[in-house]
């Protein structure tokens, strides 16, 4: 035990500097350390000195560093899901019954990730807001991946275990295979969640895996919900279907109400009118591309704005983005991904270029990178 805890903290110290010396640095989410990191994360504007660009500007690599990444703009999808989020950890805190999942479901590159992890910064935040701060041995929020082989209930705990850091790395490459075979960290992991009091597991990207491969699963993350108390967030793409699809698989809900039917006719009760089933009842916030049309003219031009708020340019114009929303959009379909990838791209030329400002020569260097 001994060998294995100074391993994690050597994984740990590494982890730190790495992230210190790579500002905004969105890897890596999935282990204890770099969530952490995220939470407290407070990413400012970098400083600019003076009123014009000194000669080295081109090489800032903490301004370009922050331009690469940027942090998201909030959207009112984004503000509804965290208080869904908050105001949930509240209600099933202490509770053992009535505990529902969440689903954050819609079309790739709509920015469900993001939310997914900015929904569990703020609940961990107000959890740790409510204790008075990071208390040692607690950990409110998990965040995992759907592992790579989802076929095994084994390789999902295997995920929990990486995030808690409870195996050493390997050391080699025989090591790495070894782990082929993983052991059956089932009761360690519970041990640890209870006693740490997790009360969020995020659990992304489970499009990846099937119907069939998320109800070998259930079965565990309800004893999670039921018996531990922690709320569960699924994201990923067609995530409502799949989940529906793996709850009727793993309860043979189409079994049961069939029976339940054929009981109440031969009890001489009529039968009762028809309800969702158990499974369909599920939470779920959906996105979709950022509309920009008669309907909805503006909620696209105020991510723009919001976009515009967070870039540090010496030369920026005013309204330098949104006089270019439709184009924008036309460009980018209003997924947020692109978006946020053509805008930090653009920045990130007007730093090299010595221009300062967003402009449609910009804009047209960036969205030529999408590709047609």
């Amino acid at each position: 035990m001994k060998a294995t805890v100074e391993l994690r903290d050597k994984r740990e110290a590494r982890l730190r500097q790495q992230l210190k010396d790579t500002p905004m640095q969105p890897l890596p989410l999935f282990q204890l350390t770099g969530w952490n990191h995220f939470v407290d994360e407070k990413v400012e504007l970098p400083a600019r000195a003076g009123s014009s660009p000194a000669p080295d500007r081109r090489k800032d690599e903490q301004s370009i560093a922050y331009h690469r990444h940027l942090r998201m703009v909030p959207t009112d999808a984004m503000t509804y899901m965290q208080e869904t989020v908050v105001e949930a950890v509240h209600h099933n805190n202490g509770r053992r019954e009535g505990l529902m999942d969440h689903v954050i479901d819609g079309p790739a590159g709509t920015g469900k990730t993001c939310l997914l992890r900015a929904a569990g910064r703020a609940a961990q935040q107000e959890i740790e807001a409510g204790t008075g701060g990071r208390r040692q041995n607690t950990i409110p929020v998990v965040h995992i991946t759907t592992p790579a082989d989802p076929e095994q209930k084994v390789n999902w705990v295997w995920e929990i275990a990486s995030y808690l850091g409870l195996h050493p790395e390997p050391k080699s490459l025989a090591e790495v295979l070894e782990m082929r075979r993983h052991q059956d960290l089932t009761l360690p992991v519970n041990y640890v969640l209870e006693t740490a009091q997790t009360r969020l597991l995020l659990i992304d990207d489970i499009n990846r895996a099937s119907a069939g491969q998320l109800a070998h699963v259930l079965p565990y993350f309800d004893y999670l919900r039921d018996k531990l108390g922690i709320s569960l967030i699924f994201c990923g793409t067609g995530g409502s279907h799949l989940l529906h699809q793996a709850r009727v698989l793993a309860g043979d809900l189409t079994r049961v109400s069939e029976e339940n039917r054929v009981r109440l006719g031969r009890a001489g009760r009529p039968e009762a009118p028809a309800s969702p089933s158990p499974s369909a009842l599920l939470p779920v916030t959906w996105l979709h591309p950022l509309p920009l049309d008669a309907e909805d003219k503006k909620t696209f031009r105020e991510v723009l704005m919001g976009f515009e708020a967070d870039l540090s340019l010496y030369r920026l114009e005013e309204h330098a983005l949104s006089k270019h929303a439709v184009e924008l959009h036309r460009r980018t379909g209003g997924y947020f991904k692109a978006l946020t990838y053509v805008i930090s791209t653009a920045a990130v030329i007007a730093i090299r270029s010595g221009s300062e400002n967003i402009t449609m020569k910009e804009i047209d260097a960036a969205t030529a990178q999408l590709g047609p």
